[in-house]
């Protein structure tokens, strides 16, 4: 393991999600299948050379291996995914609105949903435990410490110094510039690009067929049929969260 290679980090993670999982069991059942439909969007949209390291609750950490010669192109090829996954997520989005799947919380309150991608370069260490591969290295640290900042905003692309130099620029964009203070790590130098900016080069983005009518409306059923066998399950092992009156 003492062997390290250059890398592309990059976590993708939704923001708004939480305050949607209330007690209710509707509502958190709702909100919990509407998440695994955006993450399976966001894998589905990835390509080389990114690979997921792991899924992480309502976040999707991808990685590309690279050299030392090789990391331009490598974080090139990165960076049409970034573009890539906002313009998916978003697509994804509006066809949940269109869907209307049901009242509760968590599905009138979708279009609050919103992305950010933290991206950084660094070296890192690949370890392979039975099946899966497991990053290590302070560089997995710094990408993880970087969704925890002050940015004044739940839609952003934050990039570090060394992750904005291999990409060289971004479209062309414009960043704030921030110096964050990350636990454990200090002082880290990042660019801000913001959803206003994005917008103007996310709309060359090639946008994804919609999904035809009978696939939305399928899995609109197919979400309420998953749902009532899991109050069937709460009611069975009469769990608090059912929200029935005196139940314990």
């Amino acid at each position: 393991m003492d062997e390290t290679s250059p890398a592309v980090l990059l976590i993708a993670d939704i923001s708004g999600f939480t305050k949607f999982m209330r007690l209710h069991a509707l509502t958190t059942s709702h909100a919990h299948q509407i998440i695994v439909r955006l993450l399976k969007a966001l894998l589905n949209a990835s390509g080389p050379p990114l690979k997921v390291a792991e899924l992480e609750g309502d976040a999707v950490f991808f990685y590309a291996l690279s050299t030392e010669k090789n990391l331009p192109q490598d974080a090139d090829a990165v960076k049409e995914q970034i573009l890539r996954f906002f313009r998916i997520f978003k697509q994804e989005i509006e066809a949940l609105e269109r869907v209307e799947a049901c009242i509760c919380e968590a599905c009138t309150n979708v279009g609050q949903l919103r992305l950010k991608q933290v991206v950084h370069c660094g070296e890192v260490a690949v370890e392979k435990i039975d099946r899966f591969e497991k990053l290590f290295g302070l560089d997995v640290i710094v990408v993880h410490r970087m969704l925890k900042n002050t940015v004044p905003s739940n839609e952003y692309l934050m990039m570090t110094e060394p992750a904005y130099a291999a990409c060289t620029d971004f479209y062309n964009l414009e960043p704030e510039r921030r110096t964050e203070h990350f636990e454990g790590i200090g002082e880290v130098e990042t660019l801000v690009f913001y959803d206003t900016s994005l917008a103007s080069v996310l709309e060359h983005v090639p946008a994804h067929p919609p999904p035809p009518l009978r696939k939305s409306v399928g899995w609109k059923f197919k979400m309420h049929g998953r749902t009532m066998l899991e109050l069937v399950g709460l009611w069975k092992k009469k769990d608090p969260a059912w929200g029935l009156p005196g139940v314990r």
